[in-house]
């Protein structure tokens, strides 16, 4: 099974953490809500871009790899899970829980 281990979780809110600090130096202010859904919906964009790349659809002018997007991505979620005061861990369970009943897949 597929799980977010409690290690993962605690290293990337330890990377958003100093990331925040940096806001804090360079800007006076942390960003909100509403600039990290931005940052993720400009990550997925560069994995689109990654992903039509690697079907031979587009040119990828990004110094980024797929595997790289999709694991910041990920990221992201985590992050904002986090700032939105949902438990990933348990949220993710009980989705892949509703879907494997609705669609019959036996444990």
């Amino acid at each position: 099974m597929i799980s977010i281990s409690q290690e993962t979780i605690d290293r990337c809110l330890a990377i958003r953490k100093a990331y925040r600090e940096l806001e804090l130096k360079h800007h006076d202010k942390e960003w909100s809500i509403d600039e990290d859904l931005l940052a993720l919906t400009n990550d997925i964009g560069n994995m689109n871009r990654l992903i039509m790349t690697k079907q031979g659809r587009y040119y990828d002018e990004t110094p980024y790899t797929l595997e790289h997007k999709i694991a910041e991505n990920i990221w992201w979620l985590i992050e904002l899970a986090d700032r939105l005061d949902i438990d990933i861990q348990k949220e993710m369970e009980t989705f892949l829980t509703q879907k494997e009943e609705l669609l019959g897949i036996k444990k």
